[in-house]
């Protein structure tokens, strides 16, 4: 009988959980904790001050996601004064895959990295089709944010200055 209620009871916690994360402030940067390719963690904490901030919630297996990277990257000079963080929820290996594959070492400015099943930037900021793109300001206010159609890097490069 007390195994039957175990389930339940790791169900509802996981549920609290969500519930208090979606509490969040979309409005603001959210409170992340990503692990890159190389294993090294990157948090909140470690953004440029003074900096707009681009955050990319992406999944690899998407192909309107793979097409706006593409994009962004072939416009990459276009960001020389944002930090842009490119955030999925898949494995480190297979986000090993995706930043090789893509070359993404070369971007400086350029943060690639899982939340793993945390689902913190996810839920902050209701998350539901990729890519996802929100934009801060350099002291970390929202100014603008896009599900699935996303404008052109040029666009988003051009509200970040």
């Amino acid at each position: 009988m007390k195994k039957l209620l175990v389930i339940p009871f790791a169900l509802l916690c996981f549920m609290l959980q969500a519930q208090v994360v979606r509490k969040s402030n979309p409005q603001v940067l959210p409170a992340f904790d990503i692990t890159q390719a190389n294993g090294q963690h990157y948090t909140l904490s470690d953004l440029p001050a003074g900096k707009p901030v681009m955050i990319v919630y992406f999944d690899p297996d998407c192909d309107h996601c793979e097409t706006f990277i593409g994009q962004l990257l072939k416009q990459f000079n276009s960001f020389s004064n944002t930090q842009i963080v490119l955030i999925t929820y898949v494995t480190v290996p297979y986000l090993k895959a995706f930043v090789q594959k893509h070359d993404l070492g070369k971007y400086p400015g350029l943060i690639t990295g899982t939340e793993g099943n945390s689902f913190i930037v996810r839920y902050h900021y209701d998350v539901i089709q990729f890519p996802y793109v929100a934009l801060h300001d350099k002291k970390g206010n929202l100014i603008a944010r896009y599900e699935s159609e996303v404008p052109p890097p040029e666009d988003l490069a051009k509200m970040l200055k």
